[in-house]
């Protein structure tokens, strides 16, 4: 940020190299917001950092869970490598006032990029800016620079829902309180866990199998609607031999009690597994559990059994999420928020039925 005082601070933020360090020095950072300056939008250059970091810090406080985002060297080296792709726009002053970006976050696919961290100041959110910043970065996609994206719009509000439709975003699942209260708790924005609906968008696709699970069949066709992909449908029984060992991938984000794990190959002791790292974050106060099993491969039924044995219920469909398509499952370990999810459109409401539906379902088996 390279307004008045701010050439001051950027320097000291550049040595920042924790979390907590970064977030001590925008903690100390006291000026006031200047309103109504005229701004422009542009593609990340390595002084907004800075800027970047004041802003989150302005909106989520210390509660955003990616450490980047507050710390202005690592988020120019992310920039630079194109594992991030941000926009900013920024006062003529040096401010910046609103932040969207394409990064690469849990997927498998390397070629799937997240759209994330889309904010913009309080009082600059009836000027545009958000909108601008959308278009500038989706033309990233319309040009082919990204070929597969997906996003995760919160569900305390509408806004960042309204917006799918016109980047030709299509709904395909609903992650059941992904994040915390408190993430809000700056702005009072929710009084629970705030719950995504996820959208995809796939350019540049291939011909790919897709086995099936007989018990979300038509869940999987519905949301598979409005999205152009090649698939050769096939049913996944699960009677296939399993190796003795699983194959699993987990990404925890304690910040927000959220873990994440890829079924990437199911063995004989997936049940027991599964059960384990539940116990684990259970006594470490976590709140959710997702998992995602590949519907490429024949032993996805296999694997979709054993999550719905242990209380498991269905998340949504992901295509290409990892190079070939796969399902989320989720287990929640406290009481589901539903009735407090905002949705926009009516897709979205059909998304949220089944996977209430399934939730019901889920409430009578597992631990």
């Amino acid at each position: 940020m390279e307004m008045t005082h701010a050439k001051q601070a950027a320097p000291a933020a550049a040595a920042m190299t924790t979390r907590e360090a970064a977030i001590r020095l925008l903690e100390g950072d006291t000026r006031p917001w200047a309103e109504g300056e005229p701004f422009t939008v542009r593609f990340y250059q390595p002084e907004d950092g800075y800027g970047v970091a004041r802003l989150i810090y302005a909106v989520y406080g210390n509660g955003y869970p990616i450490d980047t985002f507050y710390i202005p060297e690592q988020l120019t080296e992310e920039n630079r490598a194109g594992r991030i792709k941000s926009v900013v726009a920024r006062t003529s002053s040096g401010e910046v006032i609103c932040h969207f970006s394409l990064h690469r976050s849990s997927a498998p696919n390397p070629d799937m990029y997240e759209a994330g961290l889309g904010l913009t100041h309080p009082a600059y959110r009836a000027c545009g800016a958000f909108e601008r910043c959308f278009t500038l970065l989706f033309s990233l996609v319309e040009n082919n620079s990204v070929t597969a994206i997906f996003g995760e719009a919160v569900c305390n509000h509408t806004i960042t829902q309204k917006m799918a439709e016109p980047a030709k975003l299509v709904e395909t699942a609903l992650e059941v309180d992904l994040m915390p209260a408190d993430t809000y708790a700056k702005e009072r924005a929710s009084d629970g866990r705030v719950s995504c609906l996820m959208y995809f968008r796939i350019g540049a696709d291939q011909r790919r199998p897709l086995y099936i699970p007989d018990c979300y069949a038509a869940e999987i066709r519905f949301m598979m609607e409005g999205i152009t992909l090649k698939r050769e449908l096939l049913g996944s029984s699960g009677s296939q031999p399993l190796p003795a060992d699983s194959e699993l991938q987990t990404e925890s984000f304690s910040s927000s009690g959220v873990c994440r794990c890829s079924i990437i190959r199911p063995g004989q002791d997936l049940a027991g597994r599964l059960a384990a790292l539940e116990d684990d974050l259970r006594s470490r106060g976590y709140a959710l559990l997702e998992c995602f099993v590949p519907l490429g491969v024949p032993e996805a039924a296999y694997s979709v059994a054993a999550l719905r044995t242990a209380g498991f219920f269905l998340g949504g469909f992901l295509p290409c999420w990892f190079g070939d398509d796969g399902l989320l499952m989720l287990k929640l370990f406290g009481t589901a928020g539903f009735d407090s999810i905002k949705l926009f459109s009516e897709r979205g409401k059909a998304i949220m039925a089944m996977v209430r539906a399934d939730w019901a379902r889920a409430c009578g088996h597992g631990r």
